[in-house]
């Protein structure tokens, strides 16, 4: 069975991105560590395939760099068909939970980058096994939240947690095995 991992930084209010879903507060030179990368290259190298949701993907893809997960199998969740131009880049409109199950059983390790709704969707059908939740030393007032609203709420426990001298606290959790649904 594979596993499912959402791995993300988040404001110290909850979260992921600005309400226009800029992310431009992550490049604040105050984050960026001499030969530090937070556990990204071992994270990236430990999984097979990214998904995310279309408006995630419409940010990312407006980055001045070249595509970042270019070397991996990368699903995009649309409720439309649209056009990638990036290889390796696949659109689907079935549910994100009906395609990360599939993942799972495929034995296929997955990255969930987001947004917002697609962690939502995912959360409460139980299937992230794992959080690496990077926390900023910020807050935005408003923005798109780590899990937009939704009607599970799951027991995690603490696995690991490293404190950066830059004032970021990255913890990783474990989901328990028991929902309640509310």
């Amino acid at each position: 069975m594979g596993k499912a991992t959402l791995y993300t930084a988040v404001t110290l209010d909850g979260y992921i991105a600005k309400s226009d879903g800029s992310v431009a507060f992550l490049d604040d030179p105050m984050y960026q560590l001499p030969d530090e990368d937070y556990g990204y290259r071992s994270f990236y190298d430990s999984i097979d395939v990214v998904l995310m949701g279309y408006n995630t993907y419409k940010q990312v893809s407006e980055f001045e760099i070249d595509y970042p997960y270019a070397s991996k199998k990368s699903i995009i969740i649309s409720s439309s068909e649209i056009a990638v131009s990036e290889k390796g880049v696949v659109v689907s409109t079935d549910a994100a939970e009906d395609v990360l199950r599939k993942l799972k059983l495929s034995d296929q390790n997955t990255w969930i980058i987001g947004g917002g709704a697609t962690n939502a969707r995912v959360h409460e059908a139980g299937l992230i096994d794992e959080m690496i939740l990077t926390y900023l030393p910020i807050t935005l007032g408003s923005g798109i939240p780590l899990f937009r609203s939704n009607n599970t709420s799951q027991d995690w426990k603490n696995i690991g947690s490293r404190s950066f001298p830059n004032g970021l606290v990255q913890i990783t959790l474990a989901r328990k095995l028991s929902l309640i649904h509310i």
